[in-house]
């Protein structure tokens, strides 16, 4: 047991007292903490990489379904004789 025991400084009102203000952290806690800080950049990095990658593989598929779609609707002109009919909707009658 190296460890030095716990120091609880109180005042006679029974408050604590505070630590100096200029008293640095473990070198533990620190080298913790700068691990948890390079954690969070690395995991929200990994995030923006996917993010980015998704959307390079999701635009080109969106251009080719629109095409298509754009293609099906000249045929659909072609097939009707160039024009769009209008047309109006008539609900079923009640039973």
């Amino acid at each position: 047991m190296n460890q030095r025991p716990t120091i609880i400084d109180m005042t006679i009102e029974g408050d604590f007292v505070a630590p100096p203000p200029d008293e640095k952290p473990p070198f533990s806690a620190r080298i913790m903490l700068w691990a948890a800080a390079i954690a969070g950049l690395a995991i929200s990095c990994a995030v923006a990489v996917f993010a980015l990658w998704l959307l390079a593989f999701l635009i080109p598929l969106v251009v080719i379904a629109a095409l298509i779609a754009y293609a099906a609707f000249r045929f659909q002109l072609w097939r009707s004789g160039g024009s769009v009919q209008s047309f109006t909707f008539q609900w079923p009658p009640r039973r």
